[in-house]
């Protein structure tokens, strides 16, 4: 799985919560002209049909007219009132059997035009967490990788010497449903998730993206070879122009697999300049690893390891590789 992510995850600098709102609203006005587009379609045909429709209108014009200056005058109009909605009654009649409905909107609450007394409408945010979590899935098991189906049965229930791997993961399980659950860009703590390849920090890694993206925040989330190569490569030949700062502007920045990346002068800067420039900012971050902290201190630099010491909340994963575990099933099956 890791791999997979490796290979295709180059999209991700696309993704901000400006562009994917834009989108949203870009797919509501679509949406919003093909149903308008439709209806005066079928109106036209019933106007070819039935040329009484064309009558009402003229009567309903001249009535307006006639309405406004009894108006103003100060007449009577309450009898052109009742001729209008006569006329109006009679016009509706005809839509109806000429099959010329009103437009059904998505969302009763701001007619699918995305806004309510200025602000966003909820099912802009709705659909905009959709079109994440649907571009996510393109690129890696995010739909497959929840909670709900994290299995503490791959996880001895006995004590070894790192401790309870059962018990340990059910308490790292609790903690990454508590801060998905009161997640806040501006608030929320960094998390380190260390261990062994196989012991699901991925997994539980996107359950927490899943959950975010569901609740309309935006997060970037890539393996650390690749995401050090889409900001070496904007640095030096003009590519993937906004990758850096897409990541540092995100709600939430997830570096998968620290360490399986090539070290190099250059990437350890990068590192330090993603975790530092995010903790100044008050900017959550999420770094899985199979590494120890003295092999990240001795891989980077001590400025580095004392700011994930200092400034992130670590997980020890602990059992046996569930991926092997699940491949000895099939074999047994």
């Amino acid at each position: 799985m890791k791999k997979c992510l490796i290979q295709r995850i180059e999209w991700l600098y696309m993704i901000t919560k400006e562009e994917i709102y834009k989108k949203a609203f870009e797919e509501k006005k679509k949406a919003l002209k093909e149903k308008n587009a439709r209806r005066d379609m079928m109106l036209a045909a019933a106007y070819s049909a039935q040329p009484r429709f064309r009558d009402i209108d003229r009567e309903l014009s001249s009535i307006g007219a006639k309405a406004a200056i009894e108006a103003l005058s100060g007449g009577n109009v309450t009898e052109l009132k009742r001729r209008s909605e006569a006329l109006a009654n009679e016009k509706k009649a005809l839509l109806d059997k000429y099959g010329v409905k009103d437009i059904e909107y998505d969302c009763s609450v701001c007619n699918d035009t995305g806004y309510v007394n200025g602000k966003i409408c909820g099912c802009v945010k709705k659909l905009a967490s959709f079109l994440i979590t649907e571009e996510l899935s393109h690129e890696m098991p995010i739909g497959r990788s929840r909670f709900d189906n994290f299995d503490l049965k791959y996880y001895p229930d006995k004590d070894g010497a790192d401790g309870n791997p059962r018990r340990r993961m059910t308490a790292v399980l609790k903690a990454c449903r508590e801060y998905a659950l009161k997640f806040d860009p501006a608030n929320s703590p960094n998390l380190l998730f260390m261990g062994n390849t196989g012991l699901g920090k991925t997994h539980l890694t996107l359950a927490v993206a899943a959950e975010i993206i569901d609740k309309g925040f935006i997060p970037v989330y890539g393996a650390a070879e690749n995401l050090f190569s889409l900001i070496e490569k904007e640095k030096f030949s003009g590519e993937n122009r906004g990758a850096y700062d897409a990541m540092i502007k995100s709600d939430l920045l997830i570096i998968d697999d620290l360490g399986a990346e090539m070290a190099t002068s250059f990437t350890k800067s990068a590192l330090y300049n993603l975790i530092n420039t995010r903790l100044l900012s008050g900017r959550p971050t999420i770094i899985n690893t199979n590494l120890t902290m003295k092999e990240i201190e001795a891989r980077y630099t001590a400025r580095i390891s004392s700011r994930l010491i200092g400034n992130f909340e670590a997980y020890k994963f602990i059992g046996a590789d569930i991926r092997q575990q699940k491949a000895l099933e099939k074999i047994g099956k």
